[in-house]
């Protein structure tokens, strides 16, 4: 009797081990950032633009989609991912962003911008917070000047499906503002040896 009973017992689990490795577990999400086109009109005779770097907190650089709950608590999700690694991604979407607004990207002086993202979350409904600082190499490293940007986008649809495109939304108006800050430098200033 005793055996019989650890027969059924034995069944049963395999049973419900099989049941546990047939059902399906929720679908991995992977998103991407795109260009933008511009808010305004792009500023005229910047020249060539080149972001030299893009550098993203540790917390960050991750294939995990990571949004700020509450200023001290980071949500990140299993089943959404980044499809390439977040920086190189970022460096890519300015680099098109830039290349779209500027008019004519083969004349004038060339400029190496590097950018550091500090900030780079969605809430808990995707709102968007970019705050980064970015900076125009020049010859002389003494004499760089760094701009601070900080810029908020609300959401543009239903969460989390909506963040990257709200996140692209951020990264083009932060391609605006570099173009208009490099607009105003004098042209010694911001070109590139």
């Amino acid at each position: 009797m005793r055996r019989k009973g650890l027969q059924t017992a034995a069944v049963a689990i395999a049973v419900l081990v099989w049941l546990a490795g047939c059902s399906s577990s929720p679908p991995i999400r992977f998103y991407t950032l795109s260009d933008t086109a511009p808010e305004g009109t792009p500023p005229a005779d910047v020249g060539l633009v080149s972001i030299a770097g893009v550098n993203i907190p540790g917390e960050l650089d991750r294939s995990e989609i990571v949004r700020r709950t509450s200023p001290n608590r980071l949500s990140v999700s299993g089943l959404d991912r980044w499809a390439a690694p977040l920086d190189e991604t970022i460096r890519r979407v300015l680099s098109d962003d830039i290349a779209r607004r500027l008019h004519n990207p083969t004349s004038g002086p060339q400029r190496l911008v590097a950018v550091d993202i500090h900030e780079f979350y969605g809430d808990a409904a995707c709102n968007v917070t970019l705050r980064s600082i970015w900076t125009p190499r020049v010859a002389d490293a003494a004499a760089a000047q760094s701009f601070t940007e900080e810029i908020k986008v609300p959401s543009s649809g239903a969460c989390p499906d909506a963040l990257a495109a709200t996140m692209s939304i951020a990264l083009g108006q932060l391609s605006d503002r570099i173009l208009a800050g490099l607009a105003r430098l004098p042209p010694a200033t911001a070109a590139a040896k």
